[in-house]
């Protein structure tokens, strides 16, 4: 499997590359090893692999690879110094030449900016890295700093390239025949003379050995003027499109064995000639989806190696829990013996206890047959058999305890066994598009859906109440949503949300208003501040309007109310957990199939709602937590709201799909606590 571009590789990205001079860049990220320039295009050939005029990302990996890339990277939330220092430098500039320095593995990229010019140089060789040096040489930055026998490389220092071995592009048929005779060392195979002294790598070597005709392991000593010449005619034959820049002849795929993907190429060679290929229309495009196989590979493989590491602590805590069961049933069994011993032999035990008690014997010993009894003299035979009970009963419950960690033991066991199988059967692009089609269904769900772009919830009486997350989400719920019959809550902190309580036309009564009302409230900022409780005001959907006075200005996402205004004084609390029966159901009549697909096998949803109205109709969570506001910082409160629902779902055998994401996206803006947990159960 390639790891690494060769010469020739870089000689073919380069040419197509010439496409992206005077591109802009813009931003720059590092990502592990590697260097992500956002770069603004216009691309003619590499247009439909890199979606054409705009943004395209050229991704350096030094000791690896350089190319366009159209998959796309997180970027670290915090740049690191090499990118900072990059884009000081560079953000803003423009391309104005990239070239491979003498047929090596070394790609320079010029870029111009206020008239002056920087050199990003990346070094593909091993011991890869990526440096940038001014217009006289001098290197700035180094991403890593090196010592070699011949140079070093850091920052202040001129930059020194590594000795270059050979260029097959400008190379003559002479300056083959004499590096051959004068430089190689006569008595060396004519294959190692050209992968290592020349540079041109194992794979190329051997295919030009195979084009001219000429045995790899033959002496160059003992090549004729005729092999030589072959060989050039080779050389020639392979690097034409390189030489002429005529990129028309380049046949770029990706070679595939048993479905793998083991070398990238921009011709095909002898070697491969029998072996699957997958073509592209572009090298960049090629070693872009190559490397991206590869780094999926890897990850997969990591991700087996989890699973299987995972099933052998499984199977090693299933044994030992196997075990502790078998030894508990046979002492619980033994000690019930012992008792049930005492009572049968109940005169044989009195004897021997009044016995022992006149010697002074303060325990004594018994043997019936294979039970041996350890009493205390001071206790009656009842109670000794009471002792021997009581401690069966102890080892009953550590029993029936261990019975209930093997079930979930095994449970675990089996789901990541699934998992691993599963892994093992789906090929990758299978798995491509089932998250496309998830995606799809998740687009479905949202247009059946449309309140879940915003805060929602229901009350205990079925009412829907919206809420917005900022001003833009006010105005669109507000002017797209809020019918004639709807109500309009609002609190008069600065910076509230609106909620509007959707009627369909039915009376509300005053206990669905009151949660709508604490619903409203516990999202505005008296949440953040760290408030208890705060008003709330209801009003009809005519008294709202968006003209304000005559003279006055009205911001985006304010509103004018005119009229009589309803007050609820309410406490701040919301319960988050998984959707109860009642509103699987009021959900789930809009779209079933969507449901299954958010929320997991069987259905479940994260649900937040006013905690009055959970306590009016408990069938609105299966089980959850009440939060109030608090001390705890919003991500810490996330996941330990996530631990106790991971825990209850464990407990109660379901399979939920929630992130810390969703929760965080839900939950109240500011510190919160958790007052108590919810079950049903």
């Amino acid at each position: 499997m390639k790891e690494a571009l060769s010469n020739v590789d870089i000689a073919v990205i380069v040419e197509e590359l010439q496409e992206i001079l005077g591109a802009r860049v813009d931003k720059i990220y590092q990502i592990g090893d590697e260097i992500w320039l956002k770069l603004y295009a216009q691309l003619d050939s590499l247009s439909d692999d890199f979606g054409g005029s705009g943004a395209v990302d050229l991704v350096i990996e030094g000791g690896c690879r350089i190319h366009l890339t159209r998959y796309k990277r997180e970027a670290p939330k915090t740049p690191s110094s090499f990118a900072m220092f990059l884009r000081k430098y560079l953000s803003g500039g423009r391309i104005t030449s990239i070239k491979q320095m003498d047929f090596d593995r070394i790609v320079e990229i010029c870029v111009e900016r206020s008239g002056e010019r920087r050199f990003l140089i990346s070094e593909l060789l091993p011991r890869g890295n990526v440096l940038l040096a001014d217009e006289e040489g001098k290197i700035m930055r180094v991403i890593r700093r090196e010592t070699f026998a011949t140079r070093d490389l850091k920052s202040g220092v001129r930059y020194e390239r590594p000795p270059s071995k050979w260029n097959p592009i400008a190379a003559t048929d002479e300056d083959l025949r004499r590096f051959f005779y004068e430089d190689a060392g006569a008595r060396r195979d004519v294959v190692r003379v050209l992968a290592v002294e020349m540079g041109l790598g194992g794979l190329y070597a051997e295919e030009i050995c195979a084009r001219a005709g000429v045995s790899k392991k033959k002496r160059v000593d003992e090549l004729s003027d005729d092999e030589i010449n072959a060989i050039y005619d080779a050389m020639s034959e392979i690097f034409a499109p390189i030489r002429e820049h005529d990129l028309s002849k380049v046949n770029a795929h990706i070679v595939l064995k048993n479905g793998d993907a083991v070398d990238v190429l921009p011709f095909p060679l002898k070697k491969y000639e029998n072996c699957d290929k997958e073509f592209f229309s572009t090298f960049n495009s090629a070693v872009d989806e190559y490397f991206a196989r590869i780094a999926d590979k890897r990850m997969r493989e990591k991700a087996d190696e989890l699973v299987s590491e995972r099933v052998t602590r499984l199977e090693r805590v299933l044994k030992e829990q196997n075990d502790a069961l078998e030894r508990f049933m046979l002492e619980e069994k033994e000690l019930r013996r012992k008792a049930e011993t005492i009572y049968e032999r109940y005169d044989d035990v009195e004897r021997a206890l009044q016995e022992a008690r006149a010697a002074g014997k303060k325990v004594v010993r018994l043997m019936f047959g294979d039970v041996e009894l350890t009493l205390d003299t001071s206790l009656s035979p009842y109670k000794n058999a009471s002792r021997y009970y009581e401690r069966a009963k102890v080892l009953k419950r550590k029993r029936i305890s261990v019975e209930n960690a093997i079930a979930v033991t095994r449970e675990k066991l089996e789901r990541e066994r699934a998992a691993a199988a599963a892994s093992a059967v789906v090929p990758q692009k299978q798995k491509k598009e089932k998250e496309k089609e998830k995606k799809k269904k998740r687009r479905r769900e949202v247009v059946s859906r449309w309140y879940e772009r915003f805060r929602w919830t229901f009350t205990s009486h079925g009412f829907l109440v919206v809420g917005g997350r900022d001003a833009k989400s006010n105005e669109i719920i507000v002017r797209r949503y809020m019918e004639r019959d709807d109500l309009f809550f609002h609190t008069q902190a600065e910076g509230a949300p609106v909620a509007v309580l959707k009627t369909d036309g039915r009376e509300v009564p005053d206990d669905d208003l009151e949660e709508a009302a604490q619903f409203a409230a516990s999202y505005s900022s008296l949440w953040k501040l760290g408030f208890y409780g705060g008003d709330c005001y209801c009003v009809s959907a005519e008294q709202v309007s968006k003209t304000p006075p005559s003279g006055e200005y009205l911001k985006k996402g304010g509103f004018i109310v005119r009229g009589r205004r309803r007050y609820f004084k309410v406490e701040l609390s919301l319960s988050v957990g998984i959707a109860g029966d009642d509103i699987v159901h009021r959900i789930s009549s809009a779209d079933a199939e969507a449901d299954a697909e958010r929320g997991g096998d069987n259905g479940a949803i994260l649900f937040i709602c006013p905690t009055m109205a959970y306590r009016r109709n408990t069938q609105m969570l299966r089980y959850g937590v009440e939060i109030v506001p608090g001390d705890v910082r919003k991500e810490q409160l996330a996941r330990r709201i996530m631990e106790i629902l991971l825990n209850e779902a464990e407990k109660h055998r379901d399979q939920i799909n929630i992130s810390l994401d969703d929760l965080l996206r839900i939950l109240p803006p500011g510190k919160g606590a958790i007052a108590q947990q919810h079950s049903m159960f």
